[in-house]
């Protein structure tokens, strides 16, 4: 996904609740430089390129001040970040169940149907530190629960999953699904060795 493809995402799910994009052209620590001048700007978000480096930057609704600023060595790593970052604040405002938030969630960052979405959903959801986990992960994208600890199955957390293996994170809390359920299975096929990052 590039810029402009995450600018027609954008304007597919922007509601009031959300910060408006602005044309940025370069921004500090406190304001953004857009149409000629250093300014605040309230309530907004930009992605840009400076020299070598693109950056995010968003603002508060506060005063305007620059509240986010990110800087990354590739547009693709800008826009995934970009669209982390918005997509969670878009998640944020559908105020539904945690169940229905995560099947859009999984839908939006993983391309699965509905229907897929909402069978992941229900199987995560009969082992309650996994599912509060993913949830947690979905909102702030870290892998522990509000308390800061781990889901962890014999020996195995998502982190762990996500950082040594070739998973995804939603495969690496779908695996630890798979390690409760059946899992001497499950070790086995971590021992023969999914594919290493």
């Amino acid at each position: 996904m590039d810029k402009n493809e995450l600018l027609i995402w954008y304007k597919s799910v922007y509601s009031e609740m959300m910060p408006k994009f602005i044309e940025v052209n370069d921004a500090n620590d406190s304001q953004i430089y857009f149409n000629g001048k250093w300014q605040n700007s309230f309530f907004s978000w930009g992605l840009f390129a400076v020299e070598n480096d693109w950056k995010y930057v968003e603002t508060d609704s506060d005063r305007g001040y620059v509240i986010d600023l990110k800087a990354f060595s590739t547009e693709a790593k800008a826009v995934e970040y970009a669209l982390s970052t918005l997509n969670r604040r878009y998640l944020a405002t559908k105020g539904n169940s945690k169940e229905e938030m995560l099947a859009r969630y999984i839908q939006q960052k993983y391309g699965y149907t509905e229907k897929r979405a909402d069978s992941m959903i229900c199987q995560m959801k009969k082992y309650e530190d996994v599912f509060e986990e993913f949830y947690n992960y979905a909102r702030i994208g870290k892998f522990c629960k509000r308390d800061k600890s781990q889901a962890e199955v014999h020996g195995y957390t998502a982190e762990i999953l996500n950082r040594d293996y070739n998973l995804s994170p939603l495969g690496a809390y779908n695996y630890l699904v798979y390690l409760i359920e059946e899992p001497e299975k499950a070790i086995a096929d971590l021992k023969a060795g999914l594919p290493r990052k």
